[in-house]
């Protein structure tokens, strides 16, 4: 896959970064890029953060209206790009758990990993696991999950395990309710710019996914923002 900043710059650390074999107590979460407004929401009140701030495992995010943010886990190659009104928690309480979706929109991309468990993304009504690809994740406020996969390949599972995971390819697309089994795979046309701009293809069987809301585009000049991010965890 053709990588931009600060993509780039999160797998070029990632790269000289050694991976044990355990999962550590805790992860360490870098914001490569905010356009708009991005909030951690600590007791007893919310404050923003900015480029180069860090955030760590339990914490819990929010974009703004009109929003757009992009974090980063170096030692995972990933990357999650989350549009506007997302809400977040960035997880680790089981091994591979990178971040719980409450609501909201995202692209997730993950590198090339060596480590032995899988890279998990979580909803309301979902379990997602992947190698390394790229995929577009919505959650409704009912939990409803809609799943868009660019590439590579994506397992995805209902919380309980009540069903047999689906693989879901480049270029197809599914939804999870929940409570409710993973709908077969449906192609979509879909690329990752238009789905940061809040696109979404509509599909008999998807259950309304129409279009929403835009959100704006990939941030620019965030490859200095990210280059300079210090030691600070949460910044003003």
């Amino acid at each position: 896959m053709k990588l931009t900043t600060p993509v780039a710059v999160f797998f070029i650390t990632a790269a000289i970064t050694a991976i044990g074999g355990d999962e550590p107590a805790s992860l360490t979460y870098e914001v490569a890029a905010v356009d708009g407004k991005l909030f951690l929401e600590a007791e007893p009140d919310a404050h923003r953060l900015s480029s180069g701030d860090h955030a760590v495992s339990g914490d819990r995010l929010r974009t703004g209206s009109s929003s757009s943010a992009t974090i980063g886990v170096p030692t995972h190659t990933t990357v999650f790009r989350l549009g506007a009104k997302t809400t977040c928690t960035l997880a680790h309480d089981r091994p591979g758990v990178l971040l719980h979706v409450e609501r909201g929109r995202l692209r997730a991309i993950f590198g090339a990993f060596t480590g032995t468990e899988p890279r998990l993304v979580t909803t309301p009504s979902a379990v997602l696991a992947v190698r390394g690809t790229e995929y577009g994740l919505r959650v409704k406020k009912n939990g409803e999950t809609h799943v868009v996969v660019f590439e590579g390949v994506v397992e995805v599972a209902d919380p309980d395990g009540r069903q047999p995971p689906r693989r879901i390819e480049a270029g197809q697309q599914t939804r999870v309710r929940v409570g409710q089994p993973v709908a077969a795979p449906e192609p979509h046309r879909l690329s990752p710019a238009d789905w940061d701009r809040g696109l979404s293809t509509p599909s008999p069987g998807m259950g309304g996914a129409g279009t929403q809301q835009g959100v704006p585009g990939s941030p620019t000049g965030a490859g200095a923002a990210a280059g300079h991010g210090g030691s600070k965890r949460h910044g003003g």
